[in-house]
């Protein structure tokens, strides 16, 4: 039987356009409010891919029942989560504020256990927390050691519930209802920017004298990790399951030391390597083994 590529390819992509949101979201917090920032990515991505979803027939949701599913995938796993993390992301570095968010692979663990009631291996539970470990360890002690720093307590509060609703979205995926993924992650923009409307409306307005480079990192925002990033996510999940797509958490911080070594010509320390080598080891033991087709 071949191996079905496809999602490992998907979650390749999404590492890439993932792990840039966070240098796009400090460009653009420099026009715009946390809040706008979250409503004009979301309601960017929702004009885009709603024009897909027609141009390809799947259209828009048209049942009640999808309208209750993707508001909730839209509000608990998008809209909440990307204004806490714009938020956040004004009184703490990225660095830190990555170690928080890649704990969304723990978090869909325990939410896999404990909701969906399916059978989560001791060899998962032992990768992923070695894969955390080597995170943590990525980031260095200076980054740890802002963690719980005065001023920053709410931050970092906030990131642990954006970990939190990330991973309440992969579950959602995962039982609601299949619909074809561009109707449904039209449905959940279209429901993320009615959500934050009277909060970031002020956006519209801003936008007429922001910078260009801020803007043009809201429109890059908007069309690539919300609009083309969350189609993909879908299909992922839907395809492979939520802890599958978890992996992306891990990989994102890799992702963007191969950045910083190939194209922006930093260093590659010891230090780096070595936290690479324990992400690269928790990803392999959380691998399930591949079963032997019997005779």
């Amino acid at each position: 039987m071949k191996s079905d590529w496809l999602p490992y390819a998907l979650v390749a992509f999404l590492v890439i356009v993932w792990g840039s949101a966070f240098g796009l979201t400090t460009v653009a917090l420099e026009g715009f409010s946390p809040v706008e920032t979250s409503f004009g990515r979301t309601a960017l991505a929702a004009v885009v891919v709603a024009i897909v979803a027609i141009v390809s027939g799947q259209g828009i949701p048209n049942t009640l029942l999808e309208w209750r599913w993707l508001s909730l995938l839209g509000i608990v796993g998008l809209a909440a989560p990307v204004t806490l993390l714009s938020w956040a992301q004004v009184s703490i570095p990225g660095s830190v504020a990555s170690i928080f968010i890649s704990s969304v692979p723990l978090f869909i663990l325990l939410a896999t256990r404990v909701i969906l009631r399916e059978p989560v291996s001791r060899r998962k539970w032992t990768g992923f927390a070695i894969g955390f470990t080597g995170l943590v360890w990525l980031a260095g002690p200076a980054a740890i050691s802002q963690v719980g720093a005065e001023g920053q307590a709410l931050a970092q509060l906030s990131c642990i519930l954006v970990a939190m609703g990330y991973a309440s979205g992969g579950i959602v995926i995962k039982v609601m209802p299949s619909i074809p993924p561009f109707r449904a992650t039209a449905g959940t923009m279209i429901a993320g920017a009615v959500f934050l409307l009277p909060f970031g409306y002020s956006a519209f307005e801003t936008a007429l004298g922001a910078p260009l480079v801020p803007l043009i990192a809201l429109i890059a925002l908007g069309i690539l990790p919300s609009g083309i990033g969350q189609n993909i996510r879908y299909v992922v999940v839907k395809r492979k399951g939520p802890v599958f797509m978890s992996v992306v958490g891990f990989l994102i911080p890799v992702w963007a030391g191969f950045v910083g070594f190939f194209i922006l010509d930093e260093p590659l320390t010891l230090h780096t390597v070595s936290a690479y080598s324990i992400i690269l080891i928790g990803l392999l033991i959380s691998r399930d083994r591949v079963k032997k087709a019997q005779a």
